[in-house]
Formats: C-alpha cells, sequence, structure tokens
C-alpha cells in the first residue's frame, strides 16, 4: 500500500449522447490509480443518470441503539411532504446503517428541499444521530470511510452505469473522518460536488448560505459549503452553469451579480468538479483558482468528457484522449446536450499548443512491451515497487532502462541518484507522477509522454528530456543540467532557479506557459519557443501573469511580445490609472505622452517621463511604484545579441535532436525577436 500524503484526489466522466454508459467498473479503476492522494478517512462515488427515477432520500442513521426510532422521526417528517413508498437498505457497517427512502412527493420541489433542510437540522442538533445526504430523481451517491476500492466494494459500485459519474479520495484538512457524512461527494437535490484544497472564504461562504438559506446543521466542511452555494445559485436562484462558474471564480464581471453575491465567491487553493441536473440537462462544472494552487486537467474522445486531478486517471480510461489543462482561475463546462460550453482556456491555445502535444504523446500509449532483460512493464506496479525494480536493474549494470505502462507512479529516479549510479538512462512511456527526477544528478530522464507537477525539483544535473507537456513546478529550485520540455507547462515553472560557479540550467519549453513563469528565479536561463505557434505563423502571447516576479538573478526569453502588465508584480489597474489621469490633470505630462500606455507598464512610462525632461513626474512615479523592498524587474524586446546566440543556439540544437525537431525551426527561432526579463541592475 502507498504511504505517500497529498491532497485529495478527483475524477468525473459526461457521456456524449450518442455513447454508452460509463460503467461503474471503469471510474474504480481510474479514481483507485490515486488513491495515495486520499486516505483511509473516506472517498465516495456519485452518479447521476438523465432518465428520471424514483425520488431518493439517500440516510446515514447511527447505530447507537435508537435506529429504529431514528428512523421513524426521518419517517413521519417525510410523511408530511408526500407518501414513503419504500425503505430499503444500501449497506450496514459497525457504526452506519445507510438507506434508501423512495417518497412519492406531493408539493413542490421547492418545498421538499426545505423540509429536507429542516429534517437534517433537527437531526443535527439531536446529535449528529442521522442525516439525509442526498437526494433527488438523478443522482445515487455511494460513500463512506475507507480507500476508494473498498468503498467500491462494499456498495458494489461495479454492477452500476451512468450518465456522469463525480468521484473523491479523500484527504482530510480542517474536518474528522470517522463518520462518512464528511466523506464526498456532497449532494442535494440532483447536485453533487467534489472538491480538492482549502477554501480560505469559508467563513464569508458559510455566513451568506446561512442567512439566505436559514439552515444550520452543516456538517462543517468547506466542501461542503461549495455544495450548498451551488444549490442555492441553481435551485434557489435559478442561475445558469456558466453564471455559477463565473461567481465562485470570481470573473464574473456584472456588478449587480457581483455585490449580490460576495459571499459565494472562493478564495484559497482549490479545484473543484460539480455534476448538476439542470433545466433537463446534466452538466459537467469544473473550476480551480486564480494561482493555480491544485492540479486538475480536461479530457475529451469521441464518446466522453473527463475531469480529474492527475492525466494518468483521464489515460487509463482512454488512452488516446485529447488533454488539456485549466488556465488559473479558469472553468470548463460541459453538458449531455449542448456539449462544450467553456474549455477552460482559450479555445486557440488548445488549437494550437495542446493538441499537437496530444497527436505525438498518444502513440506513446499502450505500446507493446519489448521482452527484453532492460525492460519493466509498470502495469500494476506501486510507486514503490517501480522504483525498487529500476534501481535492482542499475545495480545490475544495466545502463538504458526502458519502463512501459506508466501511469502516474511517482519519484521516478530519484533513488538512482542516492546510490551514486552514473551514466543512466531511463526511457518512460507513459504519464510519469510527481517528483519526476527530483535530485536528478546526471542521469538522462526520457518521458515518451507527458509528465505531472513538480518535475525536475533541486535538480543537480543530467537531462529530464519530456516529449508532451509538463503541468506545474517544474524545474522548482533547478540549479543544473538541462530540462527540455516539447510541449507546454503549466504555472510556477522556473521558481527559485539558480546557478553557481560553473553550473547554469537549462530550461527550454517548445509550447507556451501559464502564471508566475521564473518567480525568484536567481540564476539560468528559461526560454519559451512556442514552436507551433511559430510553424503556423499565429501571433499568440506564449505566457500569462505575473513573469519574473521577485526574480533576483537570471535571464528569460520568450519568444515574440509579451505584454507589459503581465511581466513582475504591477500596480493595480485602478491606481495606475488614477496616477497617469492626475499627471496629466496637474500638468506635469502631457496628454500625448501617455496615449497607447498599457495599463501597469511602470517601465514604458518612466521611460517617456525621462524622454520628455518630465523630472518631477519621474520623482513621483519612482516614489510611488517603486521602493528597495521591491526588486525591480525590466525587460526588452529584441532580436537575441552576438553574445546571446554563442550561448544558446549550441543548446537548441542539443534541444532539437534530442526531441526530432527540424533544424530549421531552430534557426528559425533563433532570428526572431524576444521578451527578455531580467532583474534591474545600476549602471
Amino acid at each position: 500500500m502507498q504511504i505517500s500524503r497529498d491532497s485529495c484526489g478527483i475524477l468525473a466522466i459526461l457521456r456524449k449522447p450518442h455513447a454508452a454508459k460509463i460503467d461503474g467498473d471503469k471510474v474504480v479503476e481510474a479514481l483507485d490509480i490515486v488513491r495515495f492522494r486520499g486516505s483511509r478517512y473516506g472517498s465516495g462515488y456519485s452518479l447521476f443518470n438523465f432518465e428520471k427515477g424514483p425520488f431518493l432520500a439517500q440516510t446515514f442513521i447511527v447505530k447507537n441503539g435508537e435506529e429504529r426510532k431514528t428512523l421513524d422521526f426521518i419517517i413521519d417528517r417525510l410523511s408530511e411532504i408526500g407518501n414513503v413508498r419504500d425503505v430499503r437498505t444500501k449497506v450496514e457497517t459497525e457504526k452506519i446503517l445507510d438507506l434508501e427512502i423512495e417518497l412519492e412527493k406531493n408539493v413542490s420541489d421547492e418545498a421538499v428541499d426545505r423540509a429536507l433542510l429542516k429534517i437534517n437540522d433537527e437531526l443535527w442538533r439531536r446529535g449528529r444521530i442521522g442525516r439525509i445526504y442526498a437526494w433527488g430523481h438523478h443522482v445515487r451517491v455511494f460513500k463512506g470511510v475507507g480507500y476508494p476500492r473498498p468503498i467500491a466494494d462494499l456498495y458494489d459500485v461495479y454492477k452500476y452505469s451512468g450518465d456522469l459519474w463525480v468521484c473523491h479520495t479523500r484527504q482530510p484538512t480542517n474536518s474528522p473522518g470517522y463518520y462518512p457524512y464528511w466523506s464526498h461527494p456532497f449532494s442535494l437535490s440532483d447536485i453533487a460536488v467534489v472538491h480538492n484544497g482549502d477554501i480560505s472564504s469559508f467563513g464569508s461562504n458559510m455566513n451568506f448560505l446561512q442567512y439566505t438559506l436559514d439552515f444550520e446543521g452543516f456538517v462543517g466542511t468547506d466542501s461542503e459549503c461549495i455544495a450548498f452555494i451551488t444549490y442555492k445559485l441553481a435551485r434557489e436562484d435559478l442561475r445558469s452553469p456558466e453564471t455559477i462558474a463565473r461567481l465562485l471564480v470570481g470573473s464574473e464581471d456584472n456588478k449587480d451579480l457581483v455585490i449580490k453575491y460576495l459571499g459565494v465567491r472562493l478564495d484559497g487553493p482549490f479545484a473543484i468538479a460539480i455534476g448538476l441536473y439542470y433545466n433537463e440537462d446534466l452538466y459537467l462544472i469544473a473550476a480551480v483558482d486564480k494561482q493555480k494552487l491544485r492540479p486538475i486537467v480536461i479530457g475529451e474522445d469521441d464518446d466522453y468528457f473527463y475531469v480529474a486531478s492527475e492525466e494518468c486517471q483521464i489515460r487509463k480510461i482512454s488512452p488516446n484522449a485529447r488533454v488539456w489543462s485549466l488556465e488559473p482561475g479558469g472553468y470548463f463546462i460541459a453538458s449531455f446536450r449542448r456539449g462544450v460550453v467553456s474549455y477552460g482556456r482559450a479555445s486557440a491555445d488548445i488549437d494550437v499548443f495542446y493538441d499537437p502535444v496530444n497527436m505525438r504523446v498518444c502513440k506513446y500509449m499502450c505500446v507493446d512491451v519489448p521482452r527484453d532483460d532492460n525492460v519493466i512493464d509498470a502495469s500494476n506496479l506501486s510507486t514503490m515497487r517501480l522504483n525498487k525494480l529500476i534501481l535492482e536493474k542499475a545495480l545490475a549494470g544495466h545502463r538504458r532502462i526502458r519502463v512501459f505502462n506508466i501511469y502516474g507512479q511517482r519519484y521516478i529516479g530519484i533513488n538512482i541518484a542516492r546510490h551514486k549510479i552514473h551514466g543512466v538512462t531511463l526511457e518512460l512511456y507513459g504519464v510519469p507522477g510527481n517528483c519526476l527526477g527530483n535530485l536528478n544528478m546526471d542521469t538522462e530522464i526520457i518521458v515518451y509522454g507527458n509528465v505531472e507537477d513538480d518535475v525536475g525539483d533541486t535538480m543537480h544535473g543530467g537531462y529530464i528530456v519530456v516529449h508532451g507537456d509538463a503541468r506545474d513546478v517544474l524545474g522548482q529550485a533547478f540549479q543544473g543540467g538541462y530540462i527540455y520540455v516539447r510541449g507546454n507547462a503549466g504555472t510556477r515553472v522556473g521558481i527559485l532557479m539558480r546557478e553557481y560557479a560553473d553550473k547554469r540550467p537549462y530550461l527550454i519549453i517548445g509550447g507556451r506557459v501559464d502564471k508566475y513563469l521564473g518567480e525568484y528565479m536567481a540564476g539560468g536561463v528559461v526560454m519559451v519557443l512556442g514552436l507551433d505557434a511559430c510553424r503556423r505563423n499565429i501571433d499568440l502571447e506564449l505566457t500569462d501573469k505575473h513573469v519574473g516576479t521577485g526574480m533576483v538573478g537570471g535571464r528569460i526569453y520568450v519568444r515574440g511580445r509579451v505584454s507589459p502588465h503581465k511581466i513582475g508584480l504591477r500596480p493595480p489597474k485602478t491606481e495606475f490609472i488614477s496616477f497617469v489621469s492626475g499627471l496629466i490633470e496637474e500638468g506635469l505630462a502631457p496628454r500625448e505622452l501617455v496615449e497607447d500606455l498599457e495599463y501597469g507598464d511602470v517601465q514604458n512610462l518612466e521611460e517617456r517621463l525621462e524622454k520628455y525632461g518630465a523630472q518631477l513626474a519621474l520623482r513621483l512615479a519612482k516614489t510611488i511604484f517603486e521602493s528597495k523592498h521591491m526588486i525591480k524587474v525590466v525587460y526588452e524586446y529584441r532580436e537575441l545579441s552576438e553574445s546571446e546566440i554563442k550561448e544558446l543556439k549550441p543548446v537548441l540544437e542539443d534541444y532539437s535532436r534530442r526531441l526530432y525537431i527540424p533544424d530549421n525551426d531552430i534557426e528559425n527561432v533563433l532570428s526572431m525577436r524576444y521578451t527578455i526579463i531580467y532583474r534591474y541592475q545600476k549602471r
């Protein structure tokens, strides 16, 4: 069994109308593959079907010797809103009796929801003796205290099939785990929510819910809070799935809505998946916080849409799926009837940068395993077992070790350096998990596929060559050697990179990157090339915001122009506009001086003020926007100098050779203009 600890794991799958229903055994396998993201404290599955079934009130009752009395109380209250047609046991454990109560309603849906909330209120006040944990015509929930497969075995989840699944394996943070009340999914009124993270806005979110719902019987977790917010917006206020997603991530621009729903915006690290029956349609919503502090990827094939914490979950079911990551603060929405409503990032980014990578890496999945002594089939191997086999082959003298069918195994290659084995090449086929090649000294690691988070952390030497995409936190504290990625990378690429003596690390990205590229960078070189956009002569910016924030050394080269407001930590837009307007009103700067000035572009403003001799305005700008406590990051947009070409050309030629890129592509990008970002140094 895995002993590593991580944050929660989520999985959701929605079928397209022409496709077959999704079988439970596939869902269990894809969730269990990331069981190490959870713990023995909880996991669960929610199953939606488009067809309207009987209304079920799914109920936990604590086995305290008074189960009959508790059930009689629940049935008596339910009889006030309908006819109880059947009570059946889903499962019985040592602590919990799990029941389905079938109800024929004789009041409106709104009245039923309110009645069930009142029942839960009273059950909670009586000492948490029971709970109606899910209800509706379209959803069934199976959850408990345990890892994904034992919970699936308990409920025999394998025998079910459905149109939409939303599932979870739990690593508790702020709530206990000894009863299944606290396990995900959290569900009510044909809604189910799973969540990975820690909502720091929990207090304001709960205040909003308690004020608007008149309900006190919450189990007390931030994940449940998201489910109730979704209920409030979708059921009571009839807000669309698009509006719900925008409000949750804070991207809604309708001021009236923003003011009305200040209490629903989520803050802190989160990745969420929501299943929702709305307006006679089934919706799958996924969203991530604006800093993307929790992993989430999206997938699509001919038959299904996927949301998962790790790509290996998707590839396990659909090896040839089209996979991309949500941008920070992004949301994905797909429905049974409408198809994709929102991709979670610009569709041009997916078309230009992610689709070419998918076409390249899919051929490396499900490859026939050669029968050689230096080959390992990683199918069904744990992280610990796989790394042990790699070490055994290295100790036996193998210097080229090939590993096939990798699905999320972590820490691959880190024990080679510890045993001081030199000259080893690892060829990896599949999707390696987090922490690949950490602390690498001189091993060459070649990945025929995509990689997950935290690759090359504190790497001192050697190579990591990725033929696909890399996710977040690539090359953290990278200080020697080469990391080459043919595709794209996520957030916080190259943070805390450093160089010392004659060691200079080079990190080359062939596609694009997300936020915080080179944050707190202290040395080394990062290049972002956008090769596939270059080949198609498409002009798209290759980075998101906060490039080089806090960097104290090193250089970042981004092919093409990067908007100045994306570089460093810029002042708020309103503050910058107010300052510039004040200069004009006071006659300290002519109006034409600031025409076409991009908001937040302090460097450009100061250069213009200095050029036109507006010394007072320049001093004011430096006083307001600069500080001895704030590191100033500067940029240039120009062609590479002769000395830069002399340094970078051999690295790029090596990059092209190892990733099978035509030589003329490299010659082409060397001749182009770059936005070059580095720390300002006084002359």
